[in-house]
């Protein structure tokens, strides 16, 4: 990928902060649905948050992102990173293994196999009732209660901390390249 195109597929600072302040945003929303017992919009903006959280994640590494294989293309070119779906976020979060995944999406649920990266797709099919086509085919005349809200929570908080590890890594990583090349 040129550079140019690295143009096109990063967002400017302001947007990146503005998606970061949308991922805090949503979480807080989902804390007073939580609170008013609005359990399937509580899910919906658990959602979003980690919805916001991959695309400001993948917005920091994007040489890694546009190179995998998965990756959303339109006519062979990786698509704006503001044109991704969350579908698309996440396939290429497991892909690069960054939210590792035991199952693919054909696999029948196998809680032995399934990893952080297999939660995250129970969060995006949770989030996707909001459709009434998706609720009446994948979640007919059943109620979302606290417990998918909590277990929406537990699964965002524990992707942050496999990406925040991933942070960590590269930032210890590029700190050794510096001290080596240094001495």
């Amino acid at each position: 990928m040129s550079e140019s195109q690295f143009l096109d597929f990063e967002l400017p600072e302001e947007l990146y902060n503005e998606v970061l302040r949308l991922a805090g945003y949503y979480h807080r929303e989902a804390e007073k649905c939580r609170d008013s017992k609005a359990f399937l919009a509580g899910c919906i903006m658990i959602g979003a948050a980690f919805e916001a959280l991959l695309l400001a994640f993948v917005n920091c590494y994007p040489e890694e992102a546009s190179a995998s294989e998965v990756a959303p293309r339109r006519r062979g070119v990786v698509k704006p990173l503001l044109d991704w779906s969350l579908a698309d976020l996440l396939a290429v979060a497991k892909e690069r293994n960054w939210l590792p995944s035991g199952l693919s999406l054909d696999d029948e649920w196998n809680e032995a196999r399934a990893q952080i990266g297999d939660y995250g797709e129970v969060i995006r099919q949770i989030r996707n009732l909001v459709h009434p086509a998706r609720y009446v085919v994948d979640f007919p005349r059943k109620r979302i209660t606290k417990r998918y809200l909590e277990s929406a929570f537990e699964i965002l908080d524990v992707a942050n901390d496999y990406l925040l590890n991933k942070i960590g890594d590269s930032l210890r990583e590029a700190f050794e390249r510096d001290s080596e090349a240094g001495a």
